[in-house]
């Protein structure tokens, strides 16, 4: 299987992402949060993706068993029912309008699970690793009411939120990164439903990523939350990346529109000052 569609190593790990990770006697990454270090699933699966983007890229044998030691300690710490393999967050989230509880599951993390372990099972063939793969799937079919992460767009048309809770949100990145796992198992060929979650994302984010258009920069979520400058490039990365995947000419025109907002001084006035609001609003 190909290497992940965004260089994670040149996105975050040149920029110093490492160094705030405080790694365990396996060489699994931690990080520090105010309730002291935890395992963030997201940046496990990260570091995973990042060996095995090396792997690709060089061919190193060390590469090659530190993604699958990395794959190995995932399947043994999340929890496996007869149909559903997750892999909590615990420790509670605070963010602007969010505010999660442990334990609470995500469509980022769950998303990253599927794209690491179909590379694991491509790499080995071991149907474990596939097994473990498609129950991660299945809070992608259950609503977030009754515990998974699928919502819907105004619309009607369907979203997997970041951050389960209450009204829908639909964090952008999120919901991109669980569409790329999505077709990272069906890339497989082993799993028609995930290539059919995959198809109605990409429809559904294609008739609504208007929604985070702020005619200057790109909304965070749909609440229109700016996204700060690291989160609209990773926008612009991902939109990227899925129109290499699709062909759709709407991320080729969004990926092109919001390189422009970050051309020219109205644009970067515009940003600067509903930033500023954004972070006063956060105490309010």
């Amino acid at each position: 299987m190909k290497a992940y569609y965004i260089d994670l190593g040149f996105k975050d790990v040149r920029i110093g992402m490492y160094d705030a990770f405080d790694f365990d006697s396996d060489g699994i990454p931690r990080y520090r949060y105010p309730s002291g270090l935890q395992y963030n699933i997201t940046f496990i699966c990260h570091f995973a993706l990042y060996q095995h983007s090396r792997l690709i890229k060089f061919g190193r044998t060390d590469d090659l068993k530190l993604f699958l030691h990395v794959s190995d300690w995932i399947i043994n710490h999340g929890e496996e029912t007869d149909d559903s393999f997750l892999f909590p967050y615990a420790f509670p989230y605070i963010y602007s309008y969010i505010r999660l509880s442990p334990p609470w599951i995500s469509a980022l993390g769950q998303g990253r699970i599927l794209s690491v372990l179909a590379r694991a099972y491509e790499l080995t063939g071991n149907d474990r690793y596939l097994c473990v793969a498609l129950k991660a799937m299945k809070p992608f079919e259950v609503a977030v009411a009754e515990g998974g992460v699928q919502s819907r767009y105004p619309d009607g048309g369907i979203a997997f939120e970041e951050y389960p809770g209450g009204a829908p949100n639909v964090v952008l990145n999120g919901f991109i990164t669980s569409l790329v796992g999505l077709y990272d198992l069906a890339d497989t060929g082993k799993s028609r439903r995930a290539a059919e979650l995959f198809l109605q994302g990409i429809e559904s984010l294609e008739n609504n990523l208007h929604r985070y258009d702020l005619k200057y920069w790109s909304a965070y979520d749909l609440t229109g939350l700016v996204a700060n400058g690291s989160y609209h490039r990773y926008h612009i990365m991902q939109l990227w990346a899925l129109y290499e995947m699709t062909g759709s000419d709407t991320f080729k025109k969004y990926t092109s529109k919001w390189q422009g907002y970050r051309k020219g001084l109205r644009f970067h006035a515009f940003f600067l000052l509903t930033r500023g609001h954004t972070r006063l609003m956060r105490y309010i």
